[in-house]
């Protein structure tokens, strides 16, 4: 099949998704065109056969100066282009707003199926504001196709954007033949620079120091101020318990002055955006992740393909992928002082994290790009047998 993918292509989970899950069809002899605005960050550093990255034509002219170009044109404008010159047999849009009026304006043009995955925010706040939710609704009911990554996300979409056709539930995944854990390193502080040595060659690793990890796009739904007052509770207890926070967003100022505010600037370092996550999770005693909503969040799921313990809340469709006691700890609510505890009792307790660890993996294996591509391929082809 030639499949022309929407997404975003910045640093996030569903643009994520998207990039790896048109890798993995490549790999299966499909052919790949990821139609967005900038090269996919995920592939900043890789070539992939099979795989085209086509740009939208930005056009800036004075009467757009307040509102800025109007992409959604612009995109829909690309995709039939592309649509032509690659005849494309199906496009998959990743994340509705924009993405499903896109898809759905080209195929009123070109005849062009497509499909939409909903990720999380398209559907349970974004989706539900009135300046979207009208034109949400409508280009995702009218899809030839619809998944999303959690049972969380299918019922939102039913009972609060009214959507009234089927939709299939494909979860998140990973290759665990990819992702999995690294032995030897460590993330270590020297003169104030966070960093990933080998064991061996790291001179100030402290055997009682414990490293705790966030990653997230700090957004408010994400919580970080308040995993920064989470960590005043920790480190009162455990003073050398450090927090290790990467990547980047609109709440990072706020971060940065509740940081300086709490006195947590020697047990809090923010990395920004790093491609070597895989490493850093391997360094890490605990993964944390305190969300009020989340769709099917994938840094808990490359954190368990790393064996890494977490400790997270039951937002949204986490239940679903880390069942609580079993594959990590999930709190009953979303109390900074029960997540603390929680933290603090896995800290002081090294068997059970080894045993977390070991259950996540073990839960990982059961989300497997192996598993998981194959259920997209099928959503395909029964599109492409309405056509």
């Amino acid at each position: 099949m030639r499949i022309g993918v929407n997404l975003y292509p910045s640093v996030g989970g569903s643009g994520y998704v998207a990039t790896r899950l048109g890798q993995h069809l490549t790999d299966k002899g499909h052919i790949i065109h990821f139609i967005t605005y900038q090269r996919p960050f995920s592939m900043m550093w890789q070539q992939t056969k099979g795989v085209h990255v086509d740009l939208v034509d930005r056009f800036d002219y004075p009467l757009f100066g307040a509102i800025g170009p109007p992409y959604t044109m612009a995109l829909t404008s690309k995709i039939i282009k592309v649509a032509k010159a690659a005849e494309l047999d199906v496009l998959h849009a990743h994340y509705a707003i924009p993405h499903a009026m896109a898809a759905y304006m080209a195929r009123e043009i070109v005849n062009l199926p497509y499909v939409v995955t909903l990720h999380g925010s398209d559907v349970h706040s974004l989706g539900l504001d009135p300046a979207y939710q009208p034109v949400v609704q409508y280009t995702v009911e009218k899809a030839d196709g619809v998944t999303a990554v959690s049972e969380f996300l299918k019922k939102k979409a039913i009972e609060e954007l009214g959507i009234e056709r089927d939709i299939k539930v494909i979860p998140n995944f990973i290759d665990t033949t990819q992702f999995s854990r690294v032995k030897g390193v460590r993330l270590v502080v020297e003169s104030g620079c966070v960093s990933v040595r080998r064991e061996d060659e790291a001179i100030e690793i402290s055997p009682d120091e414990k490293i705790l990890l966030h990653a997230s796009n700090f957004r408010e739904v994400k919580r970080i101020v308040e995993l920064i007052e989470i960590m005043r509770i920790i480190v009162n207890e455990n003073p050398k318990a450090r927090l290790i926070i990467a990547g980047d967003g609109p709440t990072r100022i706020d971060v940065e002055r509740r940081i300086e505010k709490l006195k947590l600037c020697n047990n809090v370092h923010l990395l920004g955006v790093k491609s070597n996550m895989q490493e850093i999770m391997c360094s890490a005693d605990l993964l944390l992740l305190n969300s009020t909503l989340e769709g099917m969040p994938l840094v808990l799921l490359e954190a368990m393909a790393c064996s890494l313990p977490v400790v997270t809340t039951p937002a949204g469709g986490i239940p679903e992928l880390v069942r609580a006691g079993k594959d990590g700890f999930v709190t009953k609510g979303y109390e900074n002082e029960e997540f603390a505890e929680a933290v603090l009792g896995l800290l002081n307790n090294d068997d059970e994290r080894r045993r977390l660890g070991h259950a996540g993996r073990l839960r990982a294996n059961d989300f497997d790009s192996k598993k998981i591509v194959p259920m997209y391929e099928k959503v395909f082809e029964e599109v492409l047998e309405k056509k």
